[in-house]
């Protein structure tokens, strides 16, 4: 009698339903932690974007030797002025910015401004900006009288 060679090579069936569900039971697991990261990257980069045109107006009025300010309005929605001619005007060069959707400036207000002087002061300010699609997710704007700026994790 000739006996039959059975090959072993490749996967039983029950081998690749075992690693079909474990690998959807870690997606399962997986999936809240990174919308929940994917979350607070939107919130870090409104942060970082807010805090990129602040340091602009800063900047801005050392070069041009005139004051600078950033409007905040809105909630949402920040813009670099400049003041000629006795009258705050729009900065010619950058338009207005956006936090991203979902991201709110809780605090010092609705409406404010931060202004930037030509010696790199600046008016002392508190920025304190929210995820509200995640509980506790905030970070803050810390704008010092002599212009340094810098951003910190909670509010």
């Amino acid at each position: 009698m000739l006996k039959t060679r059975r090959s072993t090579k490749g996967f039983s069936l029950v081998e690749l339903l075992i690693v079909i569900a474990l690998m959807g039971i870690l997606v399962a697991i997986g999936t809240p932690y990174i919308v929940s990261q994917l979350s607070h990257v939107r919130l870090s980069r409104s942060v970082r974007d807010a805090a990129i045109e602040l340091n602009a107006a800063r900047m801005k009025a050392i070069a041009q030797n005139m004051p600078m300010k950033v409007d905040f309005s809105g909630g949402n929605t920040f813009n670099l002025a400049m003041y000629t001619g006795g009258a705050w005007a729009d900065h010619p060069t950058r338009g207005a910015g956006t936090l991203e959707a979902g991201i709110s400036i809780t605090s010092p207000g609705a409406a404010f401004s931060v202004q930037f002087y030509p010696n790199g002061s600046a008016t002392s300010t508190t920025i304190c900006i929210n995820n509200p699609q995640i509980s506790g997710d905030r970070m803050r704007i810390v704008i010092t009288g002599l212009g340094m700026i810098t951003v910190v994790n909670g509010c």
